[in-house]
């Protein structure tokens, strides 16, 4: 956390800074699940497909502070393994998730979907498989497509026919930071029963990455922004709204992974990675005015009739309480810009009145 503080007689403006890195990774990846099938153990019904299917989702990105329900990706799988059946009776289909059921969540997809998410082997991640294909010759029986599913009864003839399923990551909590890998999980099987013996027909696993994409801060002392503004004679004002010259500070960030975005869908919760800044008022500062940045001194102050105006680096107020965007998380290290000046709130027949005008602020930056 930053602190930010002003002073008249005491010329520095302190921004203590509190910084909390919020890292939150929200990821959701969709990958379509070939059902691949071997030969079967009942005669009547075979496939030469492997019965493993492997749906990679490659190397993902969420930025660390993504909101909880935010899809990490969308991955097709176009495989489509056929299974060729010549019986007559009626069999049964089950598929079964092979994780921890995952917090409910209120997913950017669909509440639908939020509330079928299963257990990665990776914190803060859920995993969600529903059947696309929804063929006709199966009867299904728990009433929804999500897995885990069941189908029984099923089949008044022969058939032959394909099918997939789609496999979509969202954010169920806090991610850890890096690089995070599920290795080759298992999520899911899929088994089919016609003569009493179940058989294997589908093995889901899941492969790829998910990295949390964010910036570090400086240590300890760089978390402090002392401002200097300097000191003004009452004269410089000249009416309610009179400013100073500004003072510029910046807030370094370090070591930055931005991440890459490309299939991210417009509905989701995120739209690529920007870094954000909030502040707050800290150690008596009060917001004056939160939409043009006026941010009132702290208890220490004995001037009267003034307050700090933060600025953005194009000259504009920086919006106090709020998460406000400030720029777009490059690859590497980079500085954000930002001004500070006296602005006069005193009314025309009082002005300011000289003391010490120091104001402090916490901030916060968070990547989202």
């Amino acid at each position: 956390m930053k602190t930010f503080s002003v002073a008249s007689s005491a010329p520095a403006l302190v921004l203590p800074t509190r910084h909390v890195w919020k890292k939150r990774l929200m990821l959701s990846a969709l990958a379509v699940l070939p059902v691949a099938i071997s030969q079967m153990a009942a005669a009547d019904c075979t496939s030469t497909d492997a019965t493993q299917s492997i749906h990679a989702v490659g190397d993902l990105f969420i930025p660390q502070d993504a909101p909880v329900g935010s899809t990490i990706g969308l991955v097709k799988y176009t495989r489509f393994p056929i299974i060729n059946c010549t019986t007559t009776t009626p069999f049964s289909i089950q598929s079964t998730m092979l994780t921890a059921k995952a917090p409910t969540v209120t997913a950017a997809i669909g509440s639908a979907q939020g509330s079928q998410l299963y257990a990665t082997n990776v914190p803060g991640i859920g995993v969600g498989v529903v059947n696309e294909t929804r063929p006709s010759y199966l009867c299904l029986t728990s009433g929804s497509w999500y897995f885990p599913l069941a189908f029984n009864g099923c089949n008044t003839g022969g058939f032959s026919a394909n099918t997939n399923n789609s496999l979509i990551l969202i954010k169920t909590g806090p991610i850890p930071a890096g690089i995070n890998d599920f290795g080759n999980l298992q999520v899911y099987t899929v088994d089919i029963n016609n003569n009493g013996t179940p058989f294997n027909w589908i093995d889901g696993r899941l492969t790829g990455t998910v990295t949390v994409a964010g910036c570090s801060m400086p240590a300890a002392v760089g978390n402090i922004i002392d401002v200097p503004m300097k000191n003004w004679e009452k004269r410089v004002f000249n009416g309610p709204g009179s400013v100073t010259p500004t003072e510029g500070f910046n807030i370094a960030l370090n070591n930055c992974v931005a991440g890459t975005y490309a299939g991210n869908p417009t509905w989701n919760y995120f739209r690529g990675n920007n870094a954000n800044i909030r502040l707050d008022g800290a150690k008596g500062s009060t917001i004056v005015d939160a939409s043009q940045g006026v941010l009132g001194l702290n208890s220490e102050a004995t001037a009267t009739g003034v307050a700090v105006q933060v600025l953005k680096q194009d000259g504009t107020p920086l919006p106090l309480g709020v998460d406000v965007p400030i720029m777009p998380v490059q690859d590497g290290n980079t500085t954000l810009q930002f001004g500070a000046r006296y602005i006069q709130t005193a009314g025309d027949s009082t002005g300011p009145q000289p003391g010490i005008a120091n104001a402090t602020a916490n901030f916060t930056i968070t990547y989202k």
